[in-house]
């Protein structure tokens, strides 16, 4: 038995599909690690429900106040220790954070005054947290941080 030449030319389907599906699969992984970052304010709102996250955390953790102090420029965090606010020591991810330009930062709506040492909102140590919000924008977008509320942190937010 002889097999036809016609038989052994080109590629199987398995072959032509596994090829796409690398294909896809490096395009994906190429858009996502090479696109820029489209919108500061929110990468700047992520964080800040990241770090508001490890401070709730803490709080809880130490059995001891947490609090976060907003400043025009960005934030810091301060724990309650012996009857005094003082900065957070020892705590790399929850040292203080610079915002970018443009972006500003505020507290239930206010703007913040700043020069003060006590902190514009605190994480109870029994976990019982008061609501509060934390406002990110820029002229284009708009992000809030409710705290307190009974599903824990919850970031929205979009276009301004």
């Amino acid at each position: 038995m002889t097999r036809s030449l016609a038989s052994n030319r080109g590629y199987s389907l398995v072959e032509i599909m596994v090829v796409l599906t690398l294909i896809g699969l490096m395009t994906g992984v190429a858009f996502l690690t090479l696109r820029p970052d489209s919108d500061p304010a929110r990468s700047a709102a992520e964080q800040l429900l990241l770090d508001l996250s490890q401070a709730e955390t803490l709080a809880v953790t130490r059995g001891e106040f947490i609090g976060i102090r907003v400043r025009s420029d960005g934030y810091d965090f301060l724990a309650y220790t012996r009857g005094a606010w003082v900065p957070l020591t020892g705590r790399r991810n929850l040292s203080g954070r610079a915002l970018a330009e443009g972006i500003s930062l505020r507290v239930q709506g206010q703007a913040i005054a700043g020069g003060t040492d006590l902190p514009d909102y605190w994480f109870d140590p029994t976990g019982a947290n008061d609501r509060a919000r934390l406002e990110i924008r820029t002229d284009e977008t708009f992000w809030q941080i409710d705290i307190g509320q009974r599903d824990g942190l919850r970031l929205s937010g979009g276009p301004a």
